[in-house]
Protein backbone atom coordinates (compact mmCIF):
# COMPACT_ATOMS: atom_id res chain seq x y z
CA UNK A 1 0.00 0.00 0.00
CA UNK A 2 2.84 2.28 0.84
CA UNK A 3 4.31 1.58 -2.55
CA UNK A 4 1.10 2.60 -4.36
CA UNK A 5 1.08 5.94 -2.57
CA UNK A 6 4.67 6.57 -3.62
CA UNK A 7 3.83 5.75 -7.26
CA UNK A 8 0.83 8.12 -7.18
CA UNK A 9 3.00 10.90 -5.78
CA UNK A 10 5.56 10.34 -8.52
CA UNK A 11 2.90 10.30 -11.23
CA UNK A 12 1.34 13.47 -9.80
CA UNK A 13 4.73 15.16 -9.73
CA UNK A 14 5.60 14.51 -13.39
CA UNK A 15 2.79 16.54 -14.96
CA UNK A 16 3.70 19.56 -12.84
CA UNK A 17 7.29 19.35 -14.11
CA UNK A 18 5.98 19.24 -17.65
CA UNK A 19 3.81 22.29 -17.00
CA UNK A 20 6.77 24.22 -15.56
CA UNK A 21 8.98 23.21 -18.50
CA UNK A 22 6.21 24.19 -20.91
CA UNK A 23 5.87 27.62 -19.30
CA UNK A 24 9.64 28.12 -19.42
CA UNK A 25 9.65 27.11 -23.09
CA UNK A 26 6.83 29.53 -23.92
CA UNK A 27 8.61 32.37 -22.07
CA UNK A 28 11.84 31.59 -23.96
CA UNK A 29 10.03 31.64 -27.31
CA UNK A 30 8.27 34.94 -26.56
CA UNK A 31 11.58 36.48 -25.44
CA UNK A 32 13.29 35.28 -28.61
CA UNK A 33 10.54 36.75 -30.77
CA UNK A 34 10.81 40.08 -28.94
CA UNK A 35 14.59 40.20 -29.46
CA UNK A 36 14.24 39.27 -33.13
CA UNK A 37 11.68 41.98 -33.76
CA UNK A 38 13.78 44.64 -32.00
CA UNK A 39 17.11 43.66 -33.55
CA UNK A 40 15.56 42.91 -36.95
CA UNK A 41 14.41 46.50 -37.34
CA UNK A 42 17.73 47.76 -35.97
CA UNK A 43 19.52 45.77 -38.66
CA UNK A 44 17.55 47.58 -41.35
CA UNK A 45 18.38 50.92 -39.74
CA UNK A 46 22.09 50.02 -39.59
CA UNK A 47 22.08 49.00 -43.26
CA UNK A 48 20.36 52.25 -44.21
CA UNK A 49 22.90 54.29 -42.23
CA UNK A 50 25.80 52.42 -43.86
CA UNK A 51 24.40 53.19 -47.32
CA UNK A 52 24.10 56.86 -46.36
CA UNK A 53 27.69 56.78 -45.09
CA UNK A 54 28.93 55.35 -48.42
CA UNK A 55 27.01 58.03 -50.33
CA UNK A 56 28.46 60.80 -48.16
CA UNK A 57 32.02 59.46 -48.54
CA UNK A 58 31.62 59.48 -52.33
CA UNK A 59 30.15 62.99 -52.25
CA UNK A 60 33.05 64.14 -50.05
CA UNK A 61 35.60 62.73 -52.51
CA UNK A 62 33.86 64.53 -55.39
CA UNK A 63 33.87 67.79 -53.44
CA UNK A 64 37.58 67.43 -52.64
CA UNK A 65 38.31 66.89 -56.34
CA UNK A 66 36.27 70.00 -57.20
CA UNK A 67 38.17 72.04 -54.58
CA UNK A 68 41.50 70.92 -56.08
CA UNK A 69 40.28 71.86 -59.54
CA UNK A 70 39.10 75.29 -58.38
CA UNK A 71 42.40 76.00 -56.58
CA UNK A 72 44.53 75.11 -59.59
CA UNK A 73 47.09 77.84 -60.32
CA UNK A 74 46.58 77.47 -64.07
CA UNK A 75 42.85 78.04 -63.64
CA UNK A 76 43.44 81.07 -61.41
CA UNK A 77 45.87 82.56 -63.96
CA UNK A 78 43.39 81.99 -66.79
CA UNK A 79 40.61 83.73 -64.84
CA UNK A 80 42.92 86.61 -63.94
CA UNK A 81 44.04 87.21 -67.54
CA UNK A 82 40.89 86.34 -69.49
CA UNK A 83 38.03 87.41 -67.22
CA UNK A 84 39.61 90.13 -65.08
CA UNK A 85 41.85 91.63 -67.73
CA UNK A 86 45.06 91.33 -65.72
CA UNK A 87 48.39 91.16 -67.57
CA UNK A 88 51.78 89.63 -66.86
CA UNK A 89 54.32 92.01 -65.43
CA UNK A 90 57.01 93.09 -67.89
CA UNK A 91 58.89 95.60 -65.78
CA UNK A 92 58.99 96.05 -62.01
CA UNK A 93 59.93 99.35 -60.43
CA UNK A 94 61.16 99.51 -56.86
CA UNK A 95 60.77 102.87 -55.21
CA UNK A 96 63.18 103.85 -52.48
CA UNK A 97 63.43 107.18 -50.69
CA UNK A 98 66.61 108.13 -52.59
CA UNK A 99 66.22 106.72 -56.09
CA UNK A 100 64.10 104.55 -58.40
CA UNK A 101 65.54 101.16 -59.36
CA UNK A 102 64.23 99.51 -62.49
CA UNK A 103 64.31 95.79 -63.15
CA UNK A 104 63.34 93.92 -66.30
CA UNK A 105 61.45 90.63 -65.91
CA UNK A 106 62.63 87.99 -68.42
Amino acid sequence: MNRLNEEKKTVGFRPSILIVLGIILVIAMVTQLAFLSVFGTRGKEVAKIREEQKRLILENELLEAEISKQQSLVRIKDIATEELGMVNVVEVEYITPHETISSQNP
